[in-house]
């Protein structure tokens, strides 16, 4: 039987951005988010269905980024974007990406 899964709206992609960003950024938000991942999404203000898998941290990419250039990867739409990446996938390659093609991040 397949999993069940669940696709984060625009303002939740941005909150699970920032959660990235801190886990990132401080080991014991990463280490409570293995532990407990439900509590750290409802903390980010993410509501989370039960019986869903929750999303796995991505791995740190090499490099420095911004909250917002985290939250542009993560499908936010930067000023003057047409569109948005639809998936928190793309925050491993943040430029270059649909998200921020065209957006003024991509130099």
């Amino acid at each position: 039987m397949a999993e069940s899964v669940y696709v984060l709206g625009d303002e939740d992609r941005k909150k699970f951005a920032r959660l990235v960003a801190a886990a990132w950024s401080e080991g014991e938000v990463k280490t409570r988010y293995g532990h407990e991942p439900r509590t750290m999404l409802a903390e980010y203000g993410i509501s989370y269905p039960e019986g869903v898998p929750t999303p796995p941290l991505p791995a740190r990419p090499e490099g420095e980024f911004s909250v917002e250039e985290l939250e542009v990867a993560a499908g936010a739409e930067a000023e003057g974007c047409l569109g948005s990446a639809s998936t928190i996938s793309t925050i491993g390659g943040c430029l270059g990406t649909a998200s921020t093609f065209g957006c003024g991040l991509d130099s």
